[in-house]
């Protein structure tokens, strides 16, 4: 995510509390008894089917098909075995019935193999949606079954998290294929997670973040992450998983995915039309809809790169077209190829943020299309995209826990898109005004009025969220500059490529980044790391 600006205040911009209950009521009719809790269900057994090769040969027709042609061997042997397979059908309702509350409805088929190195006693699902809001939920779950029987469940933290109980102990290798109906109702210009989901009353349009149920991410040192849906970063951590989406949709409608669409429209009823899109292996599955919108595209060396607008917003849309395809030519020969078919760029009426990242679909602040916006060289438009970019490699094809350590994709982001993209785009002066208007001058009169804090710390544990926006973006960005002047480009560069392929569809730590830094330099940097991120020694770097 780009640096958040400080959440507004004011109440949360749901519909009214009479809307949501009808709506939920209507949609408990289509879906049956939804998930309130623990739930009784007939005994019922899972295969204890050995699973080698089963889940991603499965998806051999459609698996690839967002991939680069020229890509598609290299990913498949970077793929991790048995990646879980999300296999989706979900109807948009603008108008939910007699209710005005914008819904989706949906069916999960998850076909997941244990890859831990234990039994598991259930798979823990997160329903992110319902994290801000303790008194009504935005997601509810019915019907789930475990290889074709009921299976009892649990919601638990402000029931964002919905525990799916195996009636025996799941082992390591062994497949299962878990069913469930979903609901998610829209919040209307809602403020929570930066408006990643919800519905903008003034553009019409659905940003579909965390839309279904996902699995837990899991950690590699502390298991599967069960906290809060973070309130001051992201909101979404997960592993990477293939999933094939199929979406329903009255006629006319614009849809921007992660992936790409698979095969034809198809009708899909009177004024209905379904569309099936593939992602390949990416962390969570992304979309953003809306009636009206217009696109500007274009070619990077075979990646499609869309900048999608509002009317009367092509001044910008092309602007944003322009500075996505200079940062995605930069990053894909500095990093790694990205190994996508196409990148969609979106409008999105976000709260507190200025962009936010997905697997190829970059959310842009509403703000920018709709203001005077400044294009001349350098800008802050050209900098958030090109960080929203840099995000691709860094939690797109890397994953961290942000909720543990969001400084070490936030932080490298940060610094790249500011100074080295700059510095090679526009030349050192410029890349100079934009440090100092973004990182370095923030992080001297921070240091100077409110002190230092650890880099280091859990996104939810700093005292406020200035403190974690100082942290992740102001000053992790120089430590990861610090670095740089320590072992120098090749050695700097090489570290991050070598990150990236060897991380490249896993999840990371921070120890990993900095033994990639020491292996590539030869040097030991404990001491400088600790002293930039473990340490509140800011007030020396300014001496």
């Amino acid at each position: 995510m780009f640096a958040p600006i400080m959440p507004k205040t004011g109440q949360r911009s749901l519909s009214p509390a009479g809307i949501i209950l009808t709506v939920i009521a209507i949609a408990l009719a289509t879906l049956g008894q939804p998930v309130l809790g623990q739930q009784g269900h007939s005994p019922a057994t899972h295969s204890a089917t050995p699973a080698t090769g089963a889940v991603n040969s499965n998806a051999e027709d459609w698996v690839m098909a967002a991939i680069r042609p020229e890509l598609q061997e290299s990913v498949r042997a970077a793929m991790p075995a048995n990646l879980p397979v999300y296999e989706m059908s979900a109807t948009l309702e603008p108008q939910a019935e007699t209710g005005d509350v914008p819904t989706l409805t949906g069916h999960l088929k998850l076909t997941y193999v244990n890859t831990t190195d234990a039994p598991l006693d259930s798979l823990p699902f997160r329903l992110y949606a319902n994290g801000p809001d303790d008194e009504n939920d935005a997601q509810i779950v019915s019907d789930v079954t475990v290889d074709g029987g009921a299976v009892d469940v649990t919601l638990s933290v402000s029931d964002s998290v919905l525990d799916v109980l195996f009636n025996q102990p799941l082992d390591v290798g062994d497949l299962v294929v878990i069913d469930m109906e979903f609901a998610s109702f829209l919040p209307i210009d809602s403020v929570d997670h930066y408006g990643i989901f919800g519905y903008g009353s003034t553009s019409g349009t659905w940003a579909l973040a965390h839309w279904y149920p996902v699995i837990a991410g899991r950690d590699p040192s502390g298991g599967w992450m069960l906290e809060h849906p973070s309130r001051n970063g992201d909101a979404i951590f997960s592993d990477t998983a293939l999933y094939d989406v199929t979406i329903h949709s009255e006629q006319g409608w614009e849809l921007a995915t992660t992936g790409i669409e698979f095969g034809e429209t198809d009708a899909a009823g009177p004024g209905m039309v379904e569309r099936r899109f593939a992602s390949g292996p990416v962390r969570d599955f992304t979309i953003v809809a809306d009636q009206d919108f217009e696109v500007a595209t274009a070619d990077v060396n075979g990646i499609t790169v869309n900048s999608w607008f509002n009317p009367g917003q092509d001044r910008v849309g092309e602007a944003v077209l322009e500075y996505a395809i200079q940062s995605l030519e930069f990053f894909d020969d500095l990093l790694a190829p990205y190994p996508f078919r196409e990148l969609d760029l979106m409008p999105v009426d976000m709260q507190g943020a200025a962009g936010s990242e997905f697997p190829g679909l970059i959310y842009m602040g509403l703000d920018y299309y709709t203001g005077n916006t400044d294009l001349a060289t350098p800008n802050s438009l050209d900098f958030t995209v090109a960080h929203e970019v840099v995000h691709q490699w860094f939690y797109g094809l890397v994953g961290n826990n942000q909720y543990a350590d969001a400084f070490i994709d936030e932080g490298i982001t940060n610094y790249l898109s500011a100074q080295v993209y700059f510095e090679e785009v526009y030349g050192d002066d410029e890349a100079e005004r934009i440090m100092n208007v973004h990182i370095r001058s923030p992080f001297e009169r921070i240091i100077d009025g409110d002190g230092d804090v650890v880099v280091d710390t859990p996104t939810d544990e700093f005292d406020s969220g200035r403190d974690y926006v100082f942290a992740a973006y102001t000053k992790a960005p120089l430590g990861f500059e610090a670095i740089r002047l320590e072992i120098g480009d090749d050695a700097f560069f090489g570290a991050l490529r070598d990150y990236v392929d060897e991380f490249s569809f896993l999840v990371a730590e921070p120890a990993d980044l900095l033994a990639a830094f020491e292996a590539s330099s030869g040097q030991d940097l404990q001491s400088l790391w600790d002293e930039w991120f473990n340490e509140t020694n800011g007030r020396d770097a300014l001496d």
